[in-house]
């Protein structure tokens, strides 16, 4: 009994020791398991050709729709919808009979009042000899006067009644006010338009055109400097990640005020489009002429995320990792100038700080799958 009882015994120790051992095990080893494995990338300090960059919208340097400053009846359409047209192009006539008509009239009643001009003013020159030679009284001599102006004064009327009459004639031939691209026909022939109502179609400037964009404020006195400086080089891209004509233009617009909703300023930039392909509404991606920011801390700009707070970064010290608000004074291919608490030479990640909180413990991985565990700092 006493064999069996000592086998039960070791038995017991053993298992116990066992379960001991796996517990130690496991409180020597729970930072390596809980370390977190990143890329690092060095904080340089160097000069930094900075550029702007925002999404801009296009708008046409010029448009309007088209309405009719007489009314009448549709008469002829002479453009495709969507068409190419110079300024002075007629676009659409009215049946013009009856303002032809009245025009006709004008010159008539013009030819008319002119020829009693011509007597009156006549008469006032054989009235004035007979009152020399007292053939005749002041009180004729004052008709012949005031028939006469009455006659010019007549006569500079007809004169402004034609010259209505002329215009409104001229009207019934509606034409391009600018060279651009017309819209879709929003009447037929045969319809009644109304002056100053009826919409015929619109018309858009397409070269020069323009986009409209906004910066944030803090880029406001850069921009100003810019300006004083002379012209304001911009580019703008329909879709910054495909193989589209980047185009080169120049700032033309600055607003005067800052939008205190947003804390952005805006812009516009004047860009060739002879071949129309730039349309109003169109997105672009625009980039303004680089400037030097001088000795600046520069980091990749994936380092970057946003906080709580705003824009953050984690720095690498003794394997722990650090958070560390940031500024971001500019971003070009790739990397961003920042200003915040960091040297030159400190380890900024770049990969897998999403999964980072202020002081967790992290692995460095490099090149070829590997990684390197990183001691926490006061461990030895």
């Amino acid at each position: 009994m006493k064999i069996w009882h000592w086998i039960a015994l070791s038995a017991v120790i053993g298992v116990v020791g066992y379960r001991i051992s796996l517990t130690q095990q496991a409180q020597t080893a729970p930072s390596v398991q809980r370390a977190t494995q990143v890329v690092v990338a060095p904080v340089r300090r160097e000069d930094f050709k900075a550029a702007w960059q925002a999404v801009g919208r296009v708008v046409a340097k010029s448009s309007v729709d088209l309405k009719p400053r007489v009314e009448g009846q549709i008469a002829k359409i002479l453009f495709k919808e969507g068409a190419l047209v110079t300024a002075g192009q007629v676009l659409i006539e009215l049946d013009d009979s009856d303002y032809r008509n009245k025009w006709q009239q004008a010159k008539a009643v013009l030819a008319h009042d002119q020829a009693l001009l011509k007597k009156a003013q006549a008469d006032l020159a054989r009235a004035t000899v007979l009152l020399q030679k007292r053939f005749i009284s002041e009180a004729d001599m004052n008709s012949a006067q005031a028939a006469e102006q009455s006659a010019a004064a007549l006569v500079q009327q007809d004169n402004a009644s034609l010259d209505i009459a002329a215009r409104n004639l001229e009207y019934t031939h509606i034409k391009a006010p600018f060279s651009g691209r017309v819209g879709a026909h929003l009447v037929s022939v045969g319809a009644t338009v109304q002056a100053y109502s009826t919409v015929l179609t619109s018309l858009n400037q397409l070269d020069p055109i323009a986009v409209s964009f906004t910066l944030p404020e803090k880029n406001l006195g850069d921009l100003q400097l810019a300006l004083r400086k002379g012209v304001l080089d911009v580019t703008a891209q329909v879709n910054s990640d495909s193989l589209t004509e980047q185009r080169h233009g120049q700032v033309s617009f600055l607003d005067n005020n800052v939008d205190s909703s947003s804390g952005s300023v805006a812009l516009k930039a004047d860009f060739a489009n002879p071949h129309g392909e730039w349309l109003p509404g169109q997105y672009v991606t625009v980039k303004l002429a680089p400037r030097t920011l001088s000795q600046v801390l520069v980091v990749p700009s994936q380092a970057l995320q946003q906080g709580p707070d705003g824009l953050q970064l984690f720095v690498v010290i003794k394997g722990i990792a650090q958070k560390v608000a940031v500024e971001e004074l500019a971003a070009n291919d790739g990397w961003s100038a920042i200003q915040g608490e960091l040297q030159q030479g400190d380890q900024v990640v770049t990969e897998g700080q999403f999964r980072l909180n202020d002081g967790s413990s992290v692995t460095l991985a490099h090149k070829g799958g590997t990684s390197k565990a990183v001691k926490p700092a006061g461990k030895e």
